[in-house]
């Protein structure tokens, strides 16, 4: 299902990392994420006057409801697919 959603050309940023592809995106977010009992909390979203970006403020949580990071997520989308996202994130408060 997320395969379908992202333009082939898919793009992720990190301070940490740069997933480069839609195939190399979904095998991290299937195999690679180091911890995978979690949940992204969406605590606001705004998007762009053109449909083609969204700018998402959250934070993840663990299986036992404490935070792990705080994060920024800028989407950008093509045709109709989500081309572009730029991560950042920070330690909880």
């Amino acid at each position: 299902m997320l395969r379908n959603l992202l333009d082939p050309g898919f793009v992720q940023q990190r301070e940490d990392m740069r997933l480069d592809g839609r195939e190399e995106f979904v095998s991290f977010m299937r195999d690679g994420r180091p911890q995978t009992d979690t949940r992204h909390v969406i605590d606001r979203y705004i998007q762009s006057k053109s449909d083609d970006e969204v700018v998402v403020r959250g934070h993840l949580e663990d299986s036992g409801g404490s935070e792990i990071f705080v994060f920024l997520d800028r989407f950008r989308a093509r045709d109709g697919k989500l081309a572009e996202l730029k991560t950042f994130t920070r330690p909880p408060n």
